[in-house]
């Protein structure tokens, strides 16, 4: 048995040699992700290949050692994975800003967990938040997958990081567009059962994302939509960080323990939302008078 992840690819890495054949050179390679998660990968090249496929191996690595999957059953992951056809990338298009900044959209991430991260991205602060950037790829099955935008693809453009903002505010709502649901049709959802009265709640709250249910705290930044939702909530409002995909809202005429509210998101995080999808650990309210966002505790 593997100990260490390290040792896990070098095993399924010789294997997939073995599989793929010497033509192909395969290597280990790592990727920061965000909140300094760092995936572990196979980089595949061939001379000729369409595409160098990534196939990471951190999820396998952790069948492995729940015992649910064997180097030789890893090695043919990484080589059925390495044939699909990847996202359509075409290098020389991505150096022309006007070729591809209508696929540019932002994110948000949390500012402290990704120092060494945002040292070379451009980003905007936000409360205790970044704005970073990244161009969407697009691929045939519509899986999602991107390329962050690096602090030298402003030089090669030309651009700074306030037009680049403003593309991306313009984008990500047309590309993404918010959806808020109540949170008991959420977990409803996610539980399919047939009685609704196990997840009925006595608080009102409401999640906001976007259609796909993926980077959705970034509608956090639209213009105007928080307003809109005070308006017909007829009410200021807590902003839950519960990831990086979807924010929690719960109108604060209808419940004031804040302290309770700041506890649930500490317990959520560090029990239920994986690192990398972690946003923040700060409890947000959105003040209906004033028409702003502010950090409570």
């Amino acid at each position: 048995m593997k100990k260490t992840i390290t040792d896990f690819a070098e095993a399924v890495r010789t294997e997939t040699v073995k599989k793929l054949g010497g033509e192909y050179q395969v290597t280990i390679e790592t990727k920061n992700k965000n909140n300094k998660v760092v995936y572990t990968g196979l980089h595949i090249r061939k001379k000729g290949m369409e595409s160098e496929p990534l196939v990471y191996l951190d999820d396998y690595f952790r069948q492995y050692q729940s015992g649910n999957m064997t180097i030789t059953e890893a090695a043919e992951c990484v080589v059925s994975a390495s044939r699909k056809k990847g996202p359509s990338v075409d290098i020389n298009q991505f150096l022309d800003y006007e070729k591809i900044k209508d696929s540019i959209v932002y994110r948000l991430v949390n500012t402290e967990m990704n120092k060494e991260l945002l040292e070379d991205l451009p980003h905007i602060e936000y409360l205790d938040l970044s704005v970073v950037f990244c161009c969407l790829v697009m691929e045939e099955e519509k899986d999602h997958a991107f390329i962050w935008i690096h602090n030298v693809h402003l030089k090669l453009w030309d651009v700074t990081v306030e037009e680049l903002y403003r593309t991306a505010a313009e984008n990500t709502q047309r590309i993404e567009k918010p959806v808020i649901m109540d949170i008991e049709e959420v977990i409803y959802d996610i539980l399919k059962e047939n009685d609704r009265d196990k997840c009925s709640s006595t608080v009102a709250a409401y999640v906001l994302s976007n259609t796909e249910r993926i980077e959705g705290a970034a509608c956090m930044l639209y213009p105007d939509l928080l307003r809109r939702i005070a308006d017909a909530l007829k009410s200021s409002y807590y902003i839950i960080p519960s990831s990086i995909h979807e924010l929690l809202l719960i109108p604060t005429a209808g419940f004031t323990e804040r302290d309770e509210i700041k506890a649930m998101i500490c317990d959520v995080n560090d029990t239920q939302v994986k690192p990398e999808e972690r946003l923040s650990y700060s409890l947000y309210a959105y003040n209906k008078k004033e028409n702003e966002v502010e950090i409570l505790c």
